[in-house]
């Protein structure tokens, strides 16, 4: 995650907003997080926010990439 962060830094990108993202819902309608997709140096990264944490990352809309990478409850999925 520090890798991410320091390319985004070097790119100038860090105040970007996270704008490709989904919900992920199951069947029941039930939701259990965001997932984040970035793409930083040709190179294709996704973020997982597990839920409730999510609802209030998503709460005023697409959050700042800054905001995203250095929540506590944030994973970089490979």
């Amino acid at each position: 995650m520090q890798q991410l962060i320091k390319s985004l830094t070097e790119e100038k990108r860090l105040d970007e907003l996270a704008a490709k993202y989904t919900l992920l819902i199951d069947e029941s309608q039930k939701a259990h997080g965001a997932l984040f997709f970035l793409e930083v140096k040709g190179r294709n990264y996704k973020i997982m926010v597990p839920a409730p944490y999510h609802e209030a990352l998503l709460a005023k809309g697409a959050p700042k990439l800054n905001a995203l990478l250095n929540h506590r409850e944030a994973m970089l999925l490979k």
